[in-house]
């Protein structure tokens, strides 16, 4: 235990000037409004022009104190004056520059006080109030205008407040105010006392594979759940001990996170004459538990003593006893973070405490420190739940769609939802190159698709070295990511993570980048080694479900689609076709002398003629059109929004550039020619079964007078 007497003083603030310096330059700005001075001659002055600019820095520093540093604490008077204050005095200086000119601004500053009366209540709405009529009672003393001038402006603005303030909806709308302004003040509250205790997830660490996640949204509510349920808990066990020991007051004071300030947390008390906060650390009795001081006491405190930050008044305390709560920190509560509070307990009575009293307040701190510890292992056990379901989550979806556009797509997703990034990509080994399937973030608008030489880059060597690169995820910007043509000096921070297969030979790269230095850690890496195992193997489900659709829908032999695909292309491209309202042309053709061909130089080489005249086929049609073995020697091909003109010249040109195919088997030339029959709908039928039966109407007409050339059926619809 440590006594002594307690000399220290709170020290000054030097931050009041700064807090109240918008409301002294709208004093400073009232006072050149009534005095007239902000005019000469009927025009805005010098000094006018002055004091509005400085209004207008005045605005500029609230705006940026509380708007968008947003200290913890901005609920102080100056904080609730400053903001409504300005409004009224800059918008009034600007109607009183433009007065002269436009007697109509009164709108504006009426407008103003009354969305101020609305906005605010209490006394910022009195003094915005007051100091309107008291520039305007000085304007009117000092000679520069009318009294009737003077009353018309407060009437006009009374009028304008009163009709906003009555008008139907504006007192619904106050009360919602109202208590959105008490939920955000409980919320921001909630969160400051989490953070300054340790409760939220930023001040608990995963588990190390799972520290690179992002924490789910759930978390600050969580938090906020937390911080109530201790609030309870602390006042009644605090209200138990002040009521059983006799106490006026027993108190809690937390620092804040950067142990900068105490703040008084938790309170039961019998006194009224309470300063909420925030003090100095070391302020009065707290200085006493510098260093390695855990429990100090002061007794016969004199009347004048400042040794309570909490009190407004010194004097009727006779006796203090202040002591750390101790906390259990687990081994995943960052210990730089995990403050600990100071529990403070006075009474009128000088008497020495007691050892039973001492004892009871050192219970006191070790059940609210074990309650804050208890606390923080719920959350972290949250937090690992939640991470944990994240992951397993991101790994789902990439089981949800076996197509490998879906796969590449959830890849992304499944990446972005584990760690921030600026830049994603996924890259896949195509023999000698690689190519860059999918890529998100600045820059990547060309990068989809591109394909580089296997050993440049960064991904060329993760996937002959099967190693992540760079290490340690720094990124310098000299090495190339992709291809040597391409540099990304923006980032400094970089991971490219192989995609294994079975046989520890990459089928590609996954990559992230970050602009900042830093972003990715050994954690992250080892998350997103064990996503890319994830995705290499839905990446070969997703090739290996494809090749199975094409084996359902190709001919193995050629290449081209199988009969029954092309029984129902066909019929799709005739529904467009009579829907559109366009022409569909079918084309059938068969290999001239075909069987002699097998006979004479074997079934080998006549599956070699097949392959090249279906070659031929798929080189001369358009990616719209459907080109289809139709059987054995049969081929068909269905030309979209083509008629008979248009489909006998490309029939004729795919059989000539048959007949120059250059095909030897040994020592001999062969040469292959063509039949072609040609139907078209709608000029010569109207459904598939008729379209395909007067195209091999004219296949049989064209063999029949002497092979190798096509025949365009002339029959009329029916």
């Amino acid at each position: 235990m440590h006594k002594r007497e307690i000399t220290e003083k709170a020290p000054p603030d030097l931050t009041i000037f700064s807090n109240w310096s918008g409301c002294i330059m709208a004093i400073i700005a009232t006072f050149a409004l009534g005095s007239g001075t902000l005019l000469q001659d009927g025009s805005p002055s010098l000094n006018g022009l002055i004091v509005a600019i400085m209004l207008t820095l005045a605005t500029g520093h609230y705006y940026w104190r509380f708007q968008i540093t947003k200290p913890a604490n901005n609920q102080s008077l100056s904080a609730e004056l400053e903001g409504p204050l300005l409004l009224v005095v800059i918008v009034w200086t600007i109607f009183r520059l433009g007065a002269s000119f436009l007697p109509s601004l009164i709108i504006i500053p009426a407008m103003t006080i009354a969305w101020i009366t609305i906005h605010y209540h209490g006394l910022a709405t009195l003094i915005c109030v007051l100091v309107v009529v008291a520039v305007e009672a000085a304007l009117t003393l000092t000679g520069n205008q009318t009294l009737l001038l003077a009353s018309t402006n407060i009437f006009f603005c009374a009028i304008v407040v009163a009709s906003l303030n009555f008008f139907p909806g504006t007192k619904s709308y106050k009360t919602k105010l109202r208590q959105a302004r008490i939920d955000t003040d409980q919320d921001i509250a909630s969160q400051e006392q989490a953070i300054e205790m340790g409760l939220t997830g930023d001040h608990i660490s995963a588990p190390e594979i799972l520290q690179g996640l992002h924490n789910f949204d759930h978390s600050k509510s969580f938090s906020q759940q937390t911080v109530e349920s201790v609030n309870k808990s602390f006042e009644l066990q605090l209200e138990m001990i002040r009521l059983a020991l006799n106490l006026t007051t027993i108190a809690v004071l937390w620092p804040d996170p950067a142990n900068d300030v105490l703040r008084l947390r938790y309170l039961a008390t019998t006194r009224e004459d309470i300063n909420s906060g925030p003090y100095p650390v070391g302020t009065g009795i707290t200085g006493a538990l510098s260093g390695n001081h855990e429990e100090t006491e002061l007794v016969g405190v004199k009347p004048s003593h400042p040794a309570l930050p909490y009190y407004r008044k010194n004097g009727r305390v006779g006796s203090i006893l202040a002591l750390r709560i101790p906390t259990n920190q687990p081994d995943n509560v960052k210990t730089e973070t995990a403050k600990t509070g100071i529990l403070c307990a006075d009474r009128e009575s000088d008497s020495p405490w007691s050892d039973r009293e001492r004892q009871v307040l050192r219970l006191t701190g070790k059940k609210l420190g074990l309650e804050i510890s208890g606390c923080r292992l719920l959350l972290n056990m949250d937090r690992q739940r939640a991470t944990i379901n994240r992951l397993c989550h991101g790994l789902r979806e990439l089981n949800s769609d076996p197509s490998l556009e879906s796969i590449f797509a959830a890849s992304i997703k499944a990446v972005k939802a584990q760690v921030q990034t600026d830049l994603l990509a996924l890259c896949l080994r195509s023999g000698d190159r690689h190519q860059i399937v999918l890529a998100e973030g600045a820059g990547t608008d060309k990068l989809t698709n591109h394909y580089s030489p296997i050993e440049e880059g960064l991904v060329g060597q993760a996937i002959k070295t099967g190693r992540t690169l760079p290490a340690g995820g720094r990124y310098l910007g000299a090495a190339p990511i992709f291809s040597n043509a391409q540099t990304f000096t923006a980032y400094q921070s970089l991971l490219v993570v192989p995609l294994p297969d079975e046989d520890n030979t990459p089928i590609g790269c996954l990559v992230v980048a970050a602009k900042d230095p830093g972003v990715f850690t050994k954690n992250h890496q080892e998350i997103l080694e064990i996503i890319a195992a994830q995705i290499t193997i839905n990446i070969k489900l997703g090739q290996a479900h494809e090749q199975l659709g094409v084996q359902a829908t190709t001919d193995g032999l050629t290449g081209l689609v199988n009969h029954q695909t092309f029984q129902h292309g066909c019929e799709v491209m005739l529904e467009r076709a009579t829907r559109n309202g366009n022409h569909l042309c079918l084309l059938l053709a068969d290999l001239d002398y075909f069987k002699k061909i097998n006979d004479n130089f074997g079934h080998p080489f006549g599956d070699l003629v097949l392959r090249e005249v279906a070659k031929v086929m798929a080189e001369t049609v358009r990616t719209v059109d459907l080109a289809a073995r139709y059987g054995g020697e049969e081929f068909a091909i269905v030309l979209e929004n083509c008629d008979g003109k248009s489909g006998l010249i490309l029939a004729e040109k795919i059989r000539k550039r048959i007949a120059q195919l250059h095909l030897t088997c040994g020592d001999k030339s062969i040469t292959v020619t063509l039949s072609t029959g040609i139907a078209v709908f709608p000029d010569n039928c109207s459904d598939k079964s008729s379209l395909i039966e007067l195209a091999d109407q004219a296949l049989y007409r064209a063999k029949g007078a002497g092979r190798n050339q096509t025949v365009l059926c002339s029959e009329p619809t029916n």
